[in-house]
């Protein structure tokens, strides 16, 4: 398990967060180049990205003048790790990080247990944050708010390129 996301996840992400955003409960939708201006997304590949979440159940597409993309389901109801999985894939580790190769139950290394505990972890966090909790923690960067991550107060670092755009954006 690697825990960066691809420049593919990265795109993924945005997509989702603008669609997110865009949500009224209404159902209204985004064009590719509303998507693509706001995140700032390449847009000859915006299409590709907005496929991924449609595989994924996250997201339709409608033909026509009124057409365009939006979730399925409100923000709320879609976890943070179905939109990263609809990008990368069953989110596992698949690497022995000792060995560096594949893990295998019969012939597992000393630090095993511990590295599946941590990929677990990671799993728990991003299906315990929605794509709701996403948007809003965006809209609360844009308009100036500090926000802390976690029991220790970090800060959160710098904000997503062309999340600011998007909250500004949104209808």
């Amino acid at each position: 398990m690697n825990l960066t996301l691809s420049r593919r996840g990265d795109y993924v992400i945005r997509a989702a967060l603008c669609l997110a955003s865009a949500w009224d409960g209404r159902g209204s939708y985004r064009k590719i180049r509303q998507i693509a201006e706001a995140m700032e997304l390449p847009a000859s590949y915006t299409p590709q990205v907005l496929g991924f979440l449609a595989r994924a159940g996250l997201a339709e597409a409608r033909a026509g003048r009124e057409g365009g993309y939006r979730l399925t389901r409100p923000p709320e109801e879609i976890s943070l790790l179905e939109v990263v999985e609809a990008a990368e894939g069953h989110l596992s580790s698949e690497r022995c990080p000792i060995r560096g190769g594949p893990c295998h139950w019969d012939n597992v290394c000393a630090v095993h247990p511990t590295w599946i505990r941590a990929s677990e972890a990671v799993r728990s966090t991003l299906a315990d944050t929605t794509l709701g909790q996403v948007a809003e923690t965006d809209r609360a960067l844009a308009g100036g708010k500090n926000i802390t991550a976690g029991p220790r107060g970090h800060r959160v670092p710098g904000r997503p390129r062309g999340s600011r755009k998007a909250a500004a954006t949104t209808p």
